[in-house]
């Protein structure tokens, strides 16, 4: 199979479909039934979706598969509070996360690390207009805090981001709504606008983004293609920092909040014929410190619905994180997933 046809179906999370073993890419499909919830497999802390029979590495990305649980699809609970209790606009606020075994309600206290962190918080204004990516610390005791504040009275969404070691990957939602909140969560709903033209400036980078195809259709897969330029010069950037072990991140939300999705780059340097070992943007064993990237930088994405989105794509430059939204709308598509 040629390599692209491979990429999309590793992507697409096909179980058993296209393994990786040693060097060399395997030829031949091989169908499963659904497996049992507590089945053990072998899946990549950085892709979850990949799932394999045996030990080994991700054929996207290189790095070590963990040991662990991927098809018990159950949410663990999750406990939030705040102090102070009456979250205001403007003012600090800590906030504590634990999170409880769906079995058992123990206190889960280890984590298997993704993108360089144990968790990965997000918090989303309903305007969707305030975005923020941070990560909490874990005491002993299995509680995670970490300090923050929103900028205006009203309804925020929290999405924790972890995976439980043992457990499948989890992305958990929750409600903040501060205390001088006193409007129509219905009438004040996100209404997005799609952008004009997809290039968008902050701290000396641009990004010019484009799909393919052009036009992104639900139940099937697009490619958003981003080329960085320097917003002085505008040459072509080749300086790009990794950031969290990435040249780049992204979270997709739908314009209800429903629908959410914590993505990264395609990793695997594609060609179009197959070659006996892959090739990565960024190795498995790569100094993260001292590599850089650019110009472009390419995510493959499910698009789960038709309506609209929003896209926060994080760029590390300069030592500056650097968050650049972009809003689209999704067309009807076919009802199940398309490998083109």
């Amino acid at each position: 199979m040629k390599r692209r046809r491979l990429l999309q179906a590793l992507t697409a999370g096909v179980y058993g479909a296209a393994l990786f073993a040693g060097r060399a890419f395997a030829r031949t499909a091989v169908v499963l039934g659904d497996p049992a919830d507590e089945a053990i497999a072998w899946v990549c802390p950085m892709h979850p979706s990949y799932t394999s029979l045996s030990a080994g590495a991700c054929p996207i990305c290189g790095m070590t598969l963990i040991q662990t649980r991927p098809y018990d699809t159950r949410d663990y609970r999750l406990q939030l509070r705040t102090e102070p209790v009456a979250v205001r606009p403007g003012e600090r606020v800590r906030l504590f996360f634990t999170f409880l075994h769906p079995d058992s309600d123990v206190v889960v206290k280890e984590f298997e690390e993704v993108h360089t962190k144990l968790f990965h918080l997000f918090v989303i204004s309903q305007d969707m207009e305030h975005f923020e990516h941070i990560h909490p610390t874990m005491d002993d005791e299995g509680t995670w805090t970490i300090e923050t504040s929103v900028p205006r009275a009203g309804y925020y969404q929290v999405l924790c981001d972890f995976m439980p070691r043992g457990g499948a990957g989890q992305f958990l939602a929750a409600p903040l709504v501060t205390a001088e909140y006193a409007g129509d969560l219905a009438t004040d709903s996100a209404h997005l606008v799609s952008d004009a033209v997809f290039r968008k400036s902050a701290d000396g980078l641009t990004a010019t983004l484009a799909f393919a195809p052009a036009q992104p259709l639900s139940g099937q897969y697009v490619h958003l293609n981003l080329e960085l330029t320097d917003s002085a010069s505008g040459n072509a950037v080749t300086d790009l920092q990794t950031y969290l072990g990435q040249f780049s991140h992204m979270l997709l939300m739908s314009e209800d909040m429903a629908t959410y999705v914590h993505s990264h780059p395609i990793n695997l340097i594609v060609g179009e014929e197959d070659t006996a070992a892959p090739e990565y943007i960024i190795a498995p064993d790569a100094d993260l410190d001292a590599i850089r990237g650019g110009p472009r930088v390419t995510f493959d994405a499910l698009m789960p619905k038709a309506g609209r989105f929003r896209a926060w794509v994080q760029f590390q430059r300069h030592n500056r994180v650097i968050t650049l939204p972009f809003t689209f709308a999704v067309a009807q598509g076919a009802a199940e997933p398309v490998l083109v």
